[in-house]
């Protein structure tokens, strides 16, 4: 028997030495996001272990306005972060030791995110109608910056609207559909849902070309975060050539994960994501031009200093 132990006990040392655990230090990175359709790719990879074969813990904390996300960031809770692009260079104006690491979502000619909507029986059909008219945006947002696009695209100057500040945006919706308010800019899905109701969208980002949502990670609290970007980055774009190429396999994760209005589930199809990369150099100018000439801001930050390019 003492010698049957031994032998076992031989073996097993044999084992371990043949075929040794892999063990590897798992990171923890907070993320904050929104219950928006453009973190997709996010919720994708953490649902489908992407991130974890990278090492990396990812938690996703989703808040339901950017003013909480943006206090949590500022606080020094959040590694890393999910945003439009005018508000990430706002927070990076104001002194947050925030890098852009890739874009979110680019417009897309195939598949609008924003636009512009007319109230039902107004009798409105292009952009010439609204001349005159007031439109609900929130301002100093990106919502203003991209009516202010749209507007410019049409040759159209901003004045030729009248700006109505309804900043929550499931009351701006109300507003449209009632007839209180002309036209709304709205995102997607509630653009699909307004459209529903007898909402007429005139105008859309699809042709505007430029980046509309960015990742940024931290770095206020601890510089190590930079370490886990390629990793993060390799899974990220992951889940966006997956979704990319199967986009039905994923419209449930988008239906259940987000704010996301069953009256349009079928209705409005998954986008098709960027494959990677930072946003354009000049779409982080173009923003920094707009918010300058609305005195937002006072100077420009170079590019170089509000991005991680080498990865």
């Amino acid at each position: 028997m003492h010698n049957l132990l031994k032998k076992l006990f031989f073996l097993l040392i044999l084992f371990q030495m043949a075929f040794p655990v892999i063990s590897f230090a798992v990171e923890k990175l907070e993320f904050g996001i929104l219950p928006v359709v453009d973190v997709l790719p996010l919720l994708v990879g953490k649902e489908t272990g992407l991130f974890e074969k990278e090492g990396i813990d990812l938690e996703l904390i989703s808040f339901q306005s950017a003013l909480e996300r943006d206090a949590a960031l500022q606080s020094g809770r959040l590694d890393g972060y999910f945003g439009d692009i005018l508000n990430t260079v706002l927070l990076i104006q104001s002194g947050e030791q925030l890098k852009i690491i890739a874009t979110a979502f680019h417009t897309h000619p195939q598949c609008r995110m924003f636009g512009i909507a007319i109230a039902p029986g107004s009798g409105i059909t292009d952009m010439a109608g609204i001349q005159g008219k007031d439109v609900a945006i929130s301002s100093a947002t990106v919502i203003e910056y991209l009516l202010d696009r749209m507007l410019s695209a049409r040759n159209m100057p901003p004045g030729d609207v009248s700006k109505q500040e309804i900043k929550k945006i499931p009351i701006r919706l109300q507003m449209l559909l009632s007839g209180q308010v002309t036209a709304a800019l709205l995102p997607e899905p509630l653009l699909t849902l307004a459209e529903t109701r007898g909402s007429k969208v005139i105008m859309d980002d699809r042709n505007l070309n430029t980046a509309l949502t960015v990742l940024a990670v931290n770095l206020k609290n601890r510089t190590a975060v930079t370490a886990l970007i390629p990793g993060f980055l390799r899974a990220y774009h992951t889940a966006v050539n997956r979704i990319n190429a199967n986009p039905s396999e994923f419209k449930e994760i988008l239906i259940t994960k987000t704010q996301f209005p069953q009256d349009v589930k079928d209705k409005y199809p998954v986008p098709v994501f960027p494959a990677g990369g930072l946003p354009a150099e000049a779409d982080v100018l173009a923003v920094q031009d707009w918010l300058v000439k609305n005195s937002l801001i006072k100077t420009r930050i170079p590019y170089a200093d509000m991005v991680i390019a080498d990865r």
